[in-house]
């Protein structure tokens, strides 16, 4: 079952019917975004996958329900991303008044 989107301040987790590849070794935390300003980051917690295809990158989390955690937007982990699910991550952007789509910082 898929289930909607997640979002975390400036970090969009979208599910996909993605398969991640075979020979991805697992890591405990993935930093999904840093802030450029701030230095705090968004992070997935847990059992995590991560990769890319071209331009897009991917999470799925295993095992257990994966933590987000962010300094500013959620100082108490919630475990919130199932597990068994690729999510396509994508940095939000904003238009600015110079007519121009520019990546939202943190």
């Amino acid at each position: 079952m898929m289930i909607g989107q997640i979002r975390q301040g400036d970090v969009l987790l979208i599910p996909v019917e993605v398969q991640p590849p075979a020979a991805l070794l697992p890591q405990d935390e993935v930093i999904l975004a840093l802030g450029e300003i701030t230095g705090h980051a968004h992070r997935l917690g847990g059992t995590v996958l991560e990769w890319t295809e071209g331009d897009k990158r991917y999470v799925r989390v295993l095992e257990r329900p994966g933590i987000l955690t962010h300094e500013e937007h959620d100082p108490i982990p919630v475990p919130v991303v199932p597990p068994e699910q690729t999510f396509r991550v994508v940095a939000q952007r904003e238009w600015d008044l110079s007519e121009q789509w520019r990546k939202v910082t943190d």
